[in-house]
């Protein structure tokens, strides 16, 4: 190899990974050039002693001996280190306060709870310095986030015991007075009222300040679809700042820009199953100051004639809460049956945390009537139906455009009753799952579903509420 090719060589021998990975870390004198020489090389032996030293005892290796030698190879320098690290030094007594007098606890809700209940440095393990640093930022971070902004350590140590080979840690944390959040103030929007604005908020002037509230608020107000841009302001520099009783108060400024009021979109495209297809769909994404919003697609081809108009109404949570009405047209000519649809429908849809299926789901319940037209084998039949249902979806995705990592779930249970204007009863089960995940430049894909009806025959089902296997979501079933 050319002189200006070569490394310096560094074999380490008697360490494990962690603290070979370690000493490799810390060691200056990997900065030395590869014509260093050997002289100048031996006088920084004491510095790499120390160097080996300090990353033995950030792990609780403080009983670690050492030899080192440097040796002219070649083009380069090589250093042979041998080492035995010793019997580690474990934690012992950890003794923590969060709160200034030790006869109080925290309360079940307190923002340092969790980290209390599972500490990063336990009673038993190897000693390890970047646990015990660890350990205060975290509840340096929590105070931050949570408004003690006053927080300090009235006691931080570690002490190492070499003879016993134990480490205590005794630290004493006061948090200080929580600040509250003060005056939120909103950029006035002459297409939305700030009354209607206000009901995004997760908080109010006055509740205990988190910065995780401030994050949800920015994400409501960024997903309801209204606003091109959101900024969400807590003004610390004004922190000092307090109220009628003496609690000190962080206020929030709020600053919004609208997007287009309409939208506008077209498609064309072509399928198999149904030949050319074109789509148009249009959105008035807030038709007055309440937020309401109006919505229609079309999609014609010679197969399949759709149509649809949807009127939503944001509710007293608007970013998970809305009541929609609904109205549609689904004309079908295939080898399979005819068939023309007519529906009307309304559903209201909220977040939920259902019992069995965990937090975060979008639950829907709805209620649409049908009448139906259809021929199927040379059988022509009439319906009216009343259906009734609910159903649950959760997604989670690293991209809500193009993820590459996430899954899908959605579960629906719908029937109908003749006592309930409807010609027929019958219940319907349906769920469905997709899971994604990368690899290399590309993407894993697993989609399935699963559904029943319960009907007396289920040839009385009309054709537009049966299950038929194909189309391009689906393999096809024979």
């Amino acid at each position: 190899a050319l002189a200006q090719d070569a490394k310096p060589l560094i074999e380490i021998s008697g360490a494990d990974t962690r603290l070979e990975e370690n000493i490799r870390a810390l060691l200056s004198v990997s900065d030395e050039r590869c014509t260093t020489e050997l002289r100048r090389l031996n006088r920084l032996l004491p510095q790499v002693s120390r160097d080996i030293e300090r990353a033995a005892q950030a792990l609780g290796y403080y009983r670690l001996d050492q030899n080192n030698q440097f040796t002219k190879t070649g083009n380069c320098w090589e250093l042979s280190i041998q080492v035995i690290p010793g019997a580690p030094v474990l934690f012992g007594d950890i003794n923590i306060q969060v709160v200034p007098d030790s006869t109080r606890t925290l309360a079940q809700n307190d923002p340092f709870v969790a980290l209390m209940s599972d500490l990063p440095v336990r009673t038993g393990n190897q000693l390890n310095h970047s646990e015990y640093e660890n350990l205060k930022s975290s509840l340096s971070a929590i105070a931050v986030e949570n408004g003690y902004f006053a927080a300090r350590f009235s006691r931080s140590e570690l002490l190492v015991d070499v003879d016993s080979n134990r480490a205590g840690v005794e630290i004493e944390f006061d948090p200080g007075v929580r600040f509250r959040f003060g005056k939120i103030s909103i950029t006035p929007i002459e297409a939305l009222s700030q009354q209607f604005i206000t009901r995004f908020l997760p908080f109010e002037a006055g509740e205990p300040y988190s910065t995780e509230m401030l994050i949800e608020l920015r994400e409501s107000l960024n997903n309801s679809l209204y606003f091109s841009e959101v900024a969400v302001t807590p003004q610390l520099n004004a922190s000092q700042a307090i109220n009628a009783t003496g609690v000190r108060e962080v206020p929030v400024n709020i600053d919004l820009s609208m997007r287009p009021r309409r939208s506008w979109s077209t498609g064309l495209g072509v399928t198999t199953d149904i030949g050319p297809r074109v789509t148009l769909a249009h959105e008035d994404r807030y038709l007055n100051r309440s937020g309401h919003r109006l919505s229609s697609d079309i999609a014609l081809s010679p197969l399949d004639q759709r149509g649809n108009l949807t009127y939503n109404i944001p509710l007293s949570e608007p970013s998970t809460e809305s009541l929609s009405f609904s109205t549609g047209y689904v004309g079908q000519d295939n080898d399979t049956f005819i068939a023309d649809t007519f529906k009307l429908g309304v559903s209201y849809r909220s977040n939920v945390d259902p019992w069995l299926l965990g937090q975060d789901w979008l639950q829907n319940i709805f209620v649409n009537y049908q009448r139906e037209r259809s021929e199927i084998n040379d059988v022509r039949e009439q319906s009216n139906l009343t259906i009734t249902g609910i159903n649950w979806t959760k997604t989670v995705a690293d991209d809500p455009i193009y993820p590459t990592q996430g899954w899908r779930l959605f579960t629906q249970v719908s029937g109908a009753s003749n006592a309930l204007l409807s010609d027929m009863s019958f219940v319907q089960l349906y769920a469905s799952g997709k899971y994604i995940k990368s690899i290399g430049t590309g993407r894993f894909l697993i989609r399935s579903e699963l559904a029943t009806s319960i009907v007396g025959g289920i040839e009385d089902l009309p054709v537009s509420i049966r299950y038929f296997t194909g189309g391009d979501q689906s393999v096809r079933g024979y």
